[in-house]
């Protein structure tokens, strides 16, 4: 198999398939055969972001981040770790580390809509309401077909809405 039919298939795995342990199952199988695969280490903490966020356990943002580690101790500019690790910190309620490795992402893809997104809400967490929408509006001007998930999450920052596992930031410090 290439290189992109694996990653093809484990992105497939997790987002058009909704079968996000599998696709862990199946990357771990990828990073046995090649234990400096960089680039599936950090799909791999996509994943497990992606199934804390849809289980609320977020013992699997601990386990993202540790892939997202890996995979920039391998490859320190890999884009995709340096988003997953911005969006394990962000759920980990660490938005000032959040984003420094958002804007690690963004100075290796300045297009890069998911790096604004984390950063959009490690801007949110820390009450820097201008800053966030900032980047809300950068996804859309980047992607516009993202223009319905930007304007949800501008809608979030103007209504100073925080998910459960965040909800200590609803008051600035």
């Amino acid at each position: 198999m290439t290189e992109m039919d694996w990653q093809d298939k484990a992105w497939d795995m997790i987002y058009r398939q909704r079968k996000i342990k599998e696709a862990i199952n199946y990357l771990n199988e990828v990073i046995k055969e090649n234990p400096q695969n960089d680039q599936a280490f950090s799909i791999k903490a996509n994943a497990l972001n992606q199934l804390a966020s849809e289980t609320k356990n977020w013992d699997h943002t601990v386990k993202a981040l540790r892939c997202a580690e890996e995979a920039l101790q391998i490859n320190r500019n890999n884009e995709t770790a340096l988003f997953n690790r911005a969006w394990s910190l962000v759920d980990l309620g660490r938005p000032t580390e959040a984003l420094e490795y958002a804007d690690k992402a963004l100075e290796i893809n300045a297009n890069n809509v998911y790096a604004w997104y984390n950063k959009a809400w490690a801007h949110h967490l820390l009450h820097q309401i201008k800053e966030a929408l900032m980047c809300c509006d950068k996804m859309k001007e980047i992607r516009p077909e993202f223009n319905g998930w930007a304007e949800k999450m501008k809608n979030r920052i103007k209504n100073r809405k925080f998910p459960e596992h965040l909800a200590k930031f609803s008051n600035p410090q």
